[in-house]
């Protein structure tokens, strides 16, 4: 066989090596014999290389190199494990596997509550695994809007309670004058300064006899 025909093979050979590789993206085009033996040999044997996914946002990356083909990629087994019909909701189906959890039986209660001027927390009694329903009767007579109060403490007579507008509890601090009994004399005494509170309307300023008695001193 002549050199010209050697070196033709040759060059088919690198141009069927270099057009193999060139679709792996491992050279140019314009790449030589000896960049081509240079990409082969940098090739990295993977085998058959297996991995596992335990997550849904999980991604495995595949090495870069030859595989065999019989390599794997698959769900890990403990959570193959866990897509079973019974974890699935009925009408669903996951990987495959046609769901048929119904949900789980639960015992209902209803209550009845009445309002009350503190909060209240309404829970199912033992037994229950919830409420199904809370009925919230009327605000009783008990309870009136007072909100239209006008009455202040100095208005209510000492240690009588009444609600302010604010619903709290309030001591009057009017003080209870009861029935006053005051004489004036006329002469050195003319006036009488009747004192803030509550009368009993029983109470009376008189006049004495001061004045009759210096008449008739005349």
């Amino acid at each position: 066989m002549s050199i010209a025909t050697q070196i033709r093979r040759l060059q088919d050979l690198r141009n069927t090596l270099r057009i193999k590789l060139v679709a792996l993206g491992l050279v140019q085009s314009s790449a030589n014999l000896e960049d081509c033996v240079t990409a082969v040999d940098g090739l990295v044997n993977n085998g058959a290389v297996s991995g596992s996914i335990a997550a849904k946002s999980q991604e495995y990356t595949v090495p870069a190199g030859y595989h065999n083909g019989s390599g794997k990629v698959a769900i890990s087994s403990t959570e193959q494990d866990k897509i079973i019909p019974g974890n699935i909701k009925s009408g669903v189906t996951m990987l495959g596997v046609e769901g048929a959890y119904t949900g789980e039986g639960v015992t209902l209660q209803t209550k009845s509550v009445t309002p009350t001027k503190s909060a209240q927390d309404v829970t199912a009694d033992d037994g229950y695994d919830a409420l199904s329903k809370v009925t919230v009767g009327a605000i009783p007579d008990a309870y009136q809007d007072v909100s239209g109060v006008t009455a202040v403490a100095a208005d209510v007579l000492a240690n009588k309670i009444i609600v302010g507008p604010d619903g709290k509890q309030v001591a009057g601090t009017m003080p209870n004058n009861g029935a006053l009994a005051v004489t004036i004399d006329g002469l050195t005494i003319t006036e009488y300064t009747v004192p803030a509170g509550y009368h009993s309307g029983a109470g009376k300023v008189a006049l004495t006899n001061d004045i009759e008695t210096a008449l008739a001193a005349i």
